[in-house]
């Protein structure tokens, strides 16, 4: 995980010192792709995302995240793990900047699954939720952005352990 988000950081920074940002923008009909970490959350969750701009200021696309995490307990091993697709929509307060606020909402589904090491507790849950969110992306170039944003839980399970995510990540522009 870390050597994936110090590749990411790496590359970005080396395209920002070596290439100009004149076409950067979020823009109509644009199309934009690249993973994601959820930093606020035990364990830290990872993703990627997809949008597209179907209008100067709004952009529709996807998520995909997942969580997992394995203890020892005194029984013997315990773990769990979610995946989460949902479909996003953002509105694009400043289209054709390198800097782009968004705000928009998330609507997805929550699969868990448990496994407790005993086979009579093994199972999962799965929910709907809906969440707002807001943030930042940075165009370093017409080719790669940075964004982060806070996201905040309106209905639904209770993934991040609290009513407040918040992700970290790159858009490469295809």
């Amino acid at each position: 995980m870390k050597v994936l988000f110090r590749t990411v950081l790496f590359t970005a920074v080396i395209f920002a010192f070596f290439t100009q940002s004149s076409d950067a923008q979020f823009r109509h009909r644009g199309n934009w792709l690249g993973p994601a970490l959820t930093v606020a959350t035990d364990p830290i969750g990872f993703g990627v995302q997809f949008e597209h701009g179907i209008s100067k200021n709004i952009g529709i696309g996807g998520l995909i995240r997942y969580w997992g995490k394995s203890v020892d307990v005194y029984w013997g091993d315990y773990s769990w793990s979610v995946i989460m697709p949902q479909f996003q929509g953002a509105y694009h307060f400043m289209p054709g900047d390198q800097v782009d606020p968004y705000a928009g909402a998330r609507l997805g589904w929550a699969v868990y699954s448990i496994d407790t090491g005993n086979d009579s507790f093994d199972g999962g849950s799965s929910g709907l939720f809906l969440t707002a969110y807001g943030g930042l992306r940075y165009f370093f170039n017409p080719k790669i952005a940075v964004n982060g944003n806070i996201e905040f839980r309106i209905a639904g399970d209770d993934y991040f352990n609290s009513s407040l995510g918040l992700t970290v990540g790159a858009d490469f522009t295809l």
